[in-house]
């Protein structure tokens, strides 16, 4: 039978830098180096790692959470990333439960990596996989792995047989879909929180790549705000500009009518200067997204209509 390519993308970093690694050593089609990979895999996932955890317990010393030893360890910062991303909720759910949930489906996914690793190592340290190559034509005839056969494998290592060439496909990548999605939510809720000016662009690239930890370790000096408490404040930083803007070029029309004759004179003959006042109109920005908890303005309007999503 035909085994599935190690070269498998985990979303626990660790084990999706250790694929990367496999797929640079290409003509290791014996995979004599396999220990190569998880060292220099785990070299560059000890600095992702270490750079995350200073990240998010220097969140948590600043904005004042509790249990800040949890940025330290595996599984438990994963949980710890919805912990600190409180001020934006996944739906209507507080982050740190789909974080929580994210950290189980991590543990699993990690449990499986490790048995397919072992089964691996069992088959490719006893020799018992044979490439198997196939001609590709890209202007010339080029031969490509395409596999492996197992047909050596005796019996009593069925078991690393069917992890090799079923597991993988059918187990793994199922939670490994799922994790994703899961990380997906919990990264979007803490860039908006930390980075919300760019935080679609930080969560696509650290959902991807295995470098959230980089993007977290920029923005750690960060002041913690609710997205939406961010979106008032942009829109009505754009009405003052607004506002500035009418108010001077209000004064450019008299000005202008001194230089251009009637039709642009002063106040008295620019039909548009009297509709604009010295006092600016109230901002109706002003009630925008505020994390209240959805309390009412004075005039009696909701202070924060997407309260459901928001604390």
């Amino acid at each position: 039978m035909t085994g599935g390519g190690l070269s498998r993308r985990g979303k626990m970093e660790f084990f999706e830098l250790v694929g990367i690694i496999e797929r640079a050593f290409i003509t290791d089609v014996y995979k004599r180096y396999l220990w190569a990979y998880f060292v220099i895999g785990g070299c560059l996932f000890a600095v992702i790692y270490i750079l995350q955890a200073i990240a998010l317990y220097t969140i948590a010393t600043r904005e004042g959470f509790k249990n800040k030893w949890m940025a330290l360890l595996p599984f438990f910062n994963t949980y710890y990333i919805g912990v600190v991303s409180e001020k934006n909720k996944v739906f209507k759910s507080d982050a740190k439960y789909v974080s929580l949930a994210a950290a189980l489906v991590e543990v699993i996914y990690c449990a499986l990596a490790i048995i397919y690793y072992v089964a691996v190592s069992v088959i490719f340290r006893g020799g018992y996989a044979e490439p198997v190559y196939e001609t590709m034509i890209y202007g010339t005839q080029i031969e490509m792995l395409a596999g492996y056969k197992l047909d050596l494998l005796p019996a009593s290592l069925s078991w690393a047989g069917w992890v090799y060439s079923y597991m993988q496909d059918y187990i793994v990548n199922a939670v490994q879909l799922v994790l994703l999605i899961l990380k997906i939510f919990i990264l979007i809720s803490f860039f908006r929180t930390y980075a919300s000016p760019s935080y679609l662009l930080f969560s696509i690239f650290s959902a991807l790549l295995p470098i959230g930890g980089v993007f977290m370790f920029a923005v750690r000096a960060n002041r913690g705000k609710n997205y939406l408490d961010y979106i008032r404040e942009q829109r009505q930083r754009q009405y003052r500009m607004y506002q500035e803007y009418m108010r001077n070029n209000g004064g450019m029309d008299g000005q202008n009518g001194a230089n251009y004759g009637p039709n642009y004179g002063g106040q008295n003959n620019n039909p548009y200067a009297q509709q604009r006042t010295s006092a600016p109109p109230d901002d109706p920005f002003g009630g925008l997204g505020s994390s209240s908890g959805g309390q009412k303005s004075e005039g009696g309007s909701p202070s924060d209509p997407f309260d459901d999503f928001n604390n």
